[in-house]
C-alpha cells in the first residue's frame, strides 16, 4: 500500500531536510506505515482488555493458557487491543485483543498468539498463571500500560539498499539522522508492528516463510526461495511474493522496566503471513529473537 497523503507529506520534508532527494524514489517506495508502542505509567489492572506490555493477560473463558511442547507454560508478555491500535494500513481486526506467549527461546522461539473478539471479550478476567513460568526466574514481569501511535519506518541496517541512499556527500551516519529525524519526537517503543526487524542479516522473513509451509531452513535465499518454490507447486515466483508478504506482527524489545531481557539485550520478532492476518489466522505465526 503506498503512504498516507501525511505519512508522504511528512517523508518528503524529511527528505529535503536532509538532503536526500537522489534517493526520494526509493525512500518513499521502502518506507513502512507501522504501529509504536511505548510504556504509559504502570498498569495497576484498573479496566479489561487495554493493551499490556508484561503482568497478566485479560483472558476470556474460552481461551487456556498455553503450554509449550514439553507441557510447561508459556509467559504472557503482551496484549493488544485492536481498538487502540493506530493502523494507518488497516491490517489488523478492528476490535478484540490479542495475546502474546512465549515459551523456551533459541534461534526459534515456541510461542502462541491467541485473539478474542470484542465479544468474547465481555467475560474476560486478569489471569494469573496456573503454575510455575520458567522464563520469570527473575521474578514476574511488571505490567504497563502501553500508548500507541502511528509512525514511519525506513529500512535498516539489514534492509537498505546503501548503493540507493548513497551519494558523495551522504554516508550511513547522514541516513541515520534522517531516519532519527522521523522519530525525534516520539516517545521511545518498546512494541513495534509492521516495521523492518532488528538484526544484522534481513533474512528473518525467509525464515518465517520456510516455517510456515514446513520447509528445512536455510540462510541462502537463493535456496530458500527454491525450497519453498518446492512446496508451493514448483513457482518460484509465488514464492518469492510469500516471503515478500511476510510481516513482522510485533517486535518486543528488551526493556528493564518490565523485566524483558532477550539474550544479550535484544528483541523478539513475531512473523505472519499477510494472508493469514487478514483472515485472523493467528495460529499461523513464526517468533525468532535476535540479539547482537
Amino acid at each position: 500500500m503506498s503512504l498516507s497523503g501525511e505519512n508522504r507529506s511528512r517523508l518528503l520534508q524529511a527528505i529535503e531536510a536532509h538532503g536526500f532527494e537522489h534517493a526520494s524514489g526509493y525512500l518513499l517506495r521502502t518506507a513502512k506505515q507501522i504501529v509504536a508502542l511505548s510504556k504509559k505509567e504502570a498498569d495497576r489492572y484498573p479496566q479489561i482488555g487495554n493493551s499490556r506490555i508484561g503482568g497478566e493477560p485479560d483472558l476470556p473463558e474460552m481461551l487456556e493458557w498455553p503450554t509449550d511442547s514439553d507441557g510447561d507454560l508459556m509467559s504472557f508478555v503482551l496484549q493488544l487491543n485492536a481498538a487502540e491500535l493506530e493502523d494507518t494500513e488497516r491490517r489488523l481486526p478492528t476490535e478484540g485483543v490479542l495475546f502474546f506467549f512465549v515459551g523456551d527461546y533459541g534461534l526459534e522461539v515456541e510461542h502462541r498468539v491467541l485473539y478474542a473478539s470484542a465479544r468474547q471479550m465481555e467475560g474476560a478476567r486478569r489471569t494469573a498463571a496456573p503454575g510455575e513460568l520458567k522464563l520469570e526466574e527473575n521474578g514476574p514481569y511488571r505490567p504497563f500500560k502501553l500508548n500507541a501511535q502511528s509512525s514511519l519506518e525506513l529500512p535498516g541496517y539489514a534492509y537498505v539498499d546503501e548503493e540507493a541512499v548513497e551519494s558523495e556527500e551522504h554516508g550511513w551516519e547522514e541516513y541515520e539522522d534522517l531516519n532519527f529525524a522521523l522519530h525525534e519526537e516520539d516517545e521511545r517503543p518498546v512494541v513495534k508492528m509492521f516495521g523492518y526487524a532488528e538484526g544484522q542479516h534481513g533474512d528473518d522473513e525467509y525464515m518465517a516463510a520456510l516455517e510456515l509451509f514446513g520447509c528445512e531452513s536455510t540462510y541462502d535465499p537463493t535456496e530458500a526461495i527454491e525450497r519453498l518454490a518446492g512446496a508451493l507447486g514448483g513457482d518460484p515466483e509465488l514464492a518469492r511474493r510469500e516471503v515478500a508478504d511476510i510481516l513482522m506482527l510485533a517486535e518486543i524489545d528488551s526493556d528493564d522496566d518490565v523485566g524483558f531481557m532477550w539474550g544479550d539485550a535484544g528483541v523478539l520478532h513475531f512473523f505472519i503471513r499477510k494472508e493469514d492476518l487478514l483472515r485472523g489466522r493467528f495460529d499461523r505465526t513464526y517468533c525468532s529473537y535476535y540479539s547482537s
